[in-house]
């Protein structure tokens, strides 16, 4: 009887009473984000397919395409290859699109800096015409340097056979059906990786820019609300540019995300044309010195020129606040919270985990035994 009331006592002590929460009555600090539709989630995974092209680091590629323009060429005139649809000058990419390259380069690109710049700059229209003119200086760029190729090639050449010699030597040469010995530099090497360089620079302004959706949640709940959260890039910024703002992006972040996939498209597609130049057209050298000028305008402009300010133009991405840093666009917003995760291998998608670690039986078991450890009764 002594055992059996002794069970009973213990039993008792044991005893929980179960407390009723009500979660109906808990209210979250911070706001959520707003639900994302399937259409939407399918633009962002073509945007984050197109982020792994253009988000290469542009010293890279700027490694590949001299090795490239170096061995391609020298291969290409020692190997025979066989003639394709790419080794004619009359095939449709290269009549509607290298041709017009830097119209289609510019027409991309510079809607997609406008949109951009008009939302990092909060609407200022002095900062969106600093952020064009990075465009204005390689269009400079561009036609003062095919121009000059086509001097040299015009000046410093002869005619197969001899003819008088004038200003324009060269085209009455080819009106009489004769052939133009002369250094042409290869025009379309030279645009076709300016092209691509300038795009890849441009598109970092894209880095983090999905923060700013969150940025902008976070900073309206600090504005309304007693209590202070984090700190938000915005925090600097008046009631009036938060608007501008909010009413830019989202207004432009569909056609900014439309513009990048566009450069995407051109970005391979100017890769592609020039792999067919340097295995079909022009001699080695003529590649070879039309690639270091395109790499070393590109180093001046965006490595020295634009990333010191000399000129007063900024960097992409550069606004009235700091979403990202240009320096590193590989760094986003999950960088960091990548950073959160432990050593363990977690499924992902896109950069997120899809969920969290999991907890061994053994860890669950422990922390089942320590916690009826920790209800029984301490013997007195």
């Amino acid at each position: 009887m002594n055992v059996k009331k002794t069970v009973k006592n213990v039993s008792s002590l044991n005893f929980r009473p179960p407390v009723e929460s009500k979660t109906s009555d808990r209210k979250g600090t911070k706001p959520l984000p707003d639900p994302t539709s399937i259409q939407q989630v399918l633009l962002l995974m073509v945007v984050h397919l197109c982020r792994k092209v253009l988000f290469v680091d542009p010293n890279i590629k700027v490694g590949i395409y001299i090795v490239l323009v170096s061995l391609g060429s020298i291969l290409g005139d020692v190997m025979p290859i066989p003639d394709s649809y790419f080794s004619r000058k009359d095939n449709i990419f290269n009549i509607y699109f290298v041709k017009l390259s830097w119209g289609w380069t510019m027409t991309c690109v510079g809607s997609f800096v406008y949109l951009t710049s008009s939302v990092h700059s909060c609407g200022d229209r002095a900062k969106i015409r600093q952020h064009m003119l990075r465009l204005l200086f390689a269009t400079f760029m561009w036609f003062f340097w095919t121009k000059l190729f086509v001097t040299v090639e015009g000046s410093y050449g002869y005619c197969s056979k001899a003819i008088a010699r004038s200003a324009n030597s060269r085209k009455q040469c080819l009106a009489k059906g004769l052939s133009w010995n002369s250094f042409s530099i290869s025009g379309h090497t030279f645009i076709l990786i300016y092209c691509v360089l300038i795009i890849m620079e441009e598109a970092k302004a894209l880095v983090s820019w999905e923060a700013i959706k969150d940025h902008l949640r976070n900073e309206d709940h600090n504005r309304s609300s007693e209590e202070r959260g984090s700190i938000t890039p915005l925090d600097c910024l008046t009631a009036e540019q938060l608007l501008q703002v909010r009413e830019k992006y989202e207004k432009f972040t569909p056609y900014i995300r439309m513009s990048f996939i566009g450069m995407t498209i051109l970005a391979v597609l100017w890769d592609v044309m020039l792999m067919a130049t340097i295995i079909y057209f022009h001699s080695t050298p003529e590649k070879f010195v039309a690639g270091v000028i395109a790499v070393l305008i590109w180093f001046f402009s965006y490595r020295f020129l634009f990333n010191r300010q000399l000129v007063g133009v900024p960097l992409p991405g550069e606004g009235t606040f700091r979403y990202m840093n240009p320096a590193q666009p590989q760094q986003t917003l999950y960088g960091r919270r990548a950073s959160l995760i432990k050593s363990e291998k977690t499924s992902s998608f896109m950069g997120m985990p899809l969920s969290p670690s999991k907890v061994g039986p053994d860890m669950v078991s422990a922390r089942s035994a320590s916690s009826l450890e920790a209800s029984r009764p301490q013997a007195r």
